[in-house]
């Protein structure tokens, strides 16, 4: 329609940016491919702009042609055709020619209807990149909780050897080995229900491609996953705008209501109906007749006064829906940044000191285990700690692609991240996201929800 930005393209573009932001990840690229060409979603959106755009001929064609066939006899006791002059065959064929620009205007508003579902099906070609990215991610993020498993497992293991050693030389209680092994128990179970959450990520992936639930997927290590940085605002806002289906929709809606108050108004204009017929009157001379028909607007006040009233009304709605769409839009964009720029900050903190610092001070802590310095307590505290610090930066990198991939989708869903990323950074507390304190070395937010199902639907990768 006029007046409307181009879309042509834009799934390439955001996957090129995609491929520049999130590093050149091939497999990646093979899920989206595969789930735009499976996905019956997609499928059934094309065939929905196929079926719009095979009404636009039809609205803007003329109404059918009529035929009619007749006979008019002098009697109902014998056949007078031929014999009395008032008697014959009537063949007629009549046309009602619309009025100059009604037809184009039917058209014009059956091409709203394309518009609307092609921009539909540009959603749900945005929304499915979008789900492959965040399940991928979820996937990355699932198997890295399962690495962090086996390190801190391999950590409590020493922690059984030195608690061994200790109690065989007389240095130590029995209770710290029998405190080790409890820790790891509770490990295996935990790495069970990490495992499970892997085999869902995993199953919601493939049927995304539509591929077998359980086929493999090669994903590159989390922790090569490089952060996002937030975009401008105003250029974030800007964009938002050009591309979001919503936004182009909500525009065209108006477009439409314009044409149908175009229409209305021409609708006091007269279709012209034409016929013209031979009658056969067997022997005797043919005759012929011709017709001209206009309709008189007697019911205007009721009928093509209130079509303008309704046409005037419907622009109005469209026009506040487009300023609703449009404020919800900008409203999401700035959450989405506010949330970014935090975890930006969060971020740097762990690639500060903080990461390197926690995982010194469980080094040391054990050290000072095997001399006898700290009891085994302190190792369970500054182990979970460390484990906590990681599996929370990990969270937080994980939000910042959700909030990413949230903004190329042009999401109008509620903007937020997950516990895990904002609220447990601090070592031993007991929140819902990193390391609990001394009671456990189980990461407490290793659970089995699913990373990409945390926040709200338009954030994840």
């Amino acid at each position: 329609m006029r007046g409307l930005p181009p879309i042509v393209g834009l799934t390439v573009l955001l996957l090129a940016r995609a491929s520049r932001a999130e590093g050149v990840d091939g497999m990646l690229s093979v899920l989206v491919d595969d789930a735009i060409e499976a996905r019956p979603e997609l499928a059934q959106a094309r065939a929905e702009l196929r079926a719009a755009q095979e009404r636009v001929p039809q609205a803007q064609s003329w109404p059918d042609p009529m035929i009619q066939v007749g006979v008019q006899n002098d009697s109902f006791d014998k056949w007078q055709v031929g014999k009395m002059e008032t008697s014959w065959l009537l063949f007629m064929a009549s046309q009602t020619i619309p009025f100059p620009g009604k037809p184009g205007l039917r058209g014009d508003i059956a091409n709203v209807e394309v518009t609307t579902r092609r921009l539909a099906l540009e959603r749900v070609r945005l929304t499915t990149i979008a789900d492959v990215r965040r399940g991928y991610v979820a996937l990355q993020l699932a198997r890295a909780r399962l690495e962090l498993i086996s390190k801190l497992s391999s950590l409590l293991t020493l922690a059984v050897e030195v608690a061994q050693t200790r109690y065989e030389s007389g240095e130590g209680p029995q209770s710290d080995i029998l405190r080790a092994r409890l820790e790891l128990g509770r490990l295996e179970q935990q790495r069970v229900v990490l495992q499970a959450d892997e085999q869902l990520q995993l199953e919601a992936l493939n049927r995304l491609r539509g591929h077998p639930l359980d086929e493999k997927v090669t994903t590159r290590p989390l922790a090569q996953l490089t952060f996002p940085l937030p975009s401008d605002e105003g250029e974030a806002a800007r964009r938002i705008l050009e591309v979001s289906p919503e936004y182009l929709a909500a525009r065209a809606g108006v477009n439409g209501a314009q044409r149908v108050r175009e229409l209305s108004q021409r609708q006091y204009l007269p279709d012209l109906s034409v016929g013209a017929g031979v009658m056969v009157r067997g022997s005797l001379e043919p005759m012929w007749t011709v017709t001209l028909g206009l309709p008189i607007p007697v019911f205007a006040g009721t009928k093509q006064s209130r079509a303008v009233a309704e046409a005037d009304a419907t622009i109005d709605a469209t026009s506040r829906n487009v300023e609703t769409v449009e404020q919800l839009l900008r409203l999401r964009t700035t959450q989405r940044l506010s949330y970014w720029r935090a975890l930006v900050k969060v971020w740097q903190s762990y690639q500060g000191r903080l990461l390197a610092d926690a995982e010194a001070t469980a080094t040391a802590t054990l050290t000072q285990y095997r001399i006898g310095k700290v009891p085994f307590a302190s190792v369970l505290e500054a182990t979970s700690a460390t484990i906590a610090l990681v599996d929370a930066s990990y969270a937080v990198l994980v939000d910042a692609w959700k909030l990413a991939i949230a903004q190329d989708e042009s999401s109008l869903s509620e903007v937020s991240v997950s516990g895990g990323a904002m609220g447990s950074a601090v070592p031993g507390a007991g929140g819902g996201g990193g390391m609990s304190g001394p009671r456990s070395a189980t990461p407490s937010n290793m659970s089995s929800e699913a990373p990409g199902n945390s926040a709200s639907g338009s954030t994840g990768m």
